[in-house]
């Protein structure tokens, strides 16, 4: 079974409770780092994004709005299996 830390796990609650965050990837644009939806309020950092991508709980899909190029963050059929029940 595969454990994460709280900080790790209470990302993966708030995502379930229908959260998610972005990443503006367009080097045009000031990089201001990980945006959440509203009243999605965690600091996020690369590191932390990436171990829970590499563990199979988020994936990210690429959108241009206004023709800048941003990753969604959102949940795997993993991630919203993920029982964060305990913690």
């Amino acid at each position: 079974m595969l454990k994460l830390n709280k900080h790790l796990q209470h990302i993966i609650k708030t995502m379930q409770e229908g959260h998610w965050f972005e990443f503006c990837a367009d080097y045009r644009v000031n990089q201001k780092g990980y945006v959440g939806s509203k009243g999605f309020d965690i600091k996020l950092n690369p590191r932390t994004v990436q171990k829970l991508y590499r563990e199979g709980l988020i994936s990210y899909r690429t959108i241009h709005p206004f023709g800048i190029k941003r990753y969604v963050f959102e949940l795997t059929p993993a991630g919203r299996a993920f029982d964060v029940s305990h913690s």
